[in-house]
């Protein structure tokens, strides 16, 4: 993907950087303000979370900005084995900050997370929602994820990726 491609209008998706974090960790905790039982505690959980989801996703830790200013980012590993699906794109994380949801961020970040999963050979995408987190359900539902399970307060959803082989 190259640097700094812009995905919709104003809005540019791009690798993400430790030099993120900073500003990542207010949107992590802004996004779970109302749904705390699912994120993390306080910053320096969030800024430890953030940079396990940068090691772990590396080139699936994206970014989403405009004017140089983060307003959203993903965190998809191309190849992440379920037990229960196999080997699949997973989506650790997504947010987008309150001000620019609805206006294309988070599809945008999901089309670049999908494209990885393709280039990689995955099928499936798949992530975990907290039961309570009503709106994220519904936007999932939306783009094609189905309720496959869940375990605790958390719910599994999956959807073929559009475009790859299989679908």
């Amino acid at each position: 993907m190259p640097e700094g491609r812009p995905a919709t209008g104003t809005i540019a998706i791009r690798p993400g950087t430790l030099e993120d974090i900073p500003a990542l960790v207010d949107l992590l905790l802004a996004a779970y303000q109302g749904l705390e039982e699912y994120g993390e505690e306080g910053p320096a959980e969030a800024r430890h979370y953030l940079k396990w989801l940068r090691r772990t996703c590396k080139e699936g830790f994206l970014v989403a900005e405009v004017e140089g200013r983060p307003v959203g980012f993903i965190a998809a590993c191309p190849d992440w084995k379920d037990w229960e699906l196999g080997r699949v794109l997973e989506i650790h994380e997504i947010v987008v900050a309150p001000a620019w949801q609805g206006k294309g961020v988070g599809r945008a970040l999901m089309e670049e997370a999908y494209a990885l999963g393709r280039a990689c050979g995955m099928a499936l995408a798949a992530l975990w929602v907290g039961e309570r987190n009503y709106k994220a359900r519904e936007w999932y539902a939306k783009l094609g994820f189905r309720e496959i399970g869940r375990w605790g307060d958390w719910i599994r959803m999956f959807r073929p990726i559009p475009g790859a082989k299989g679908e």
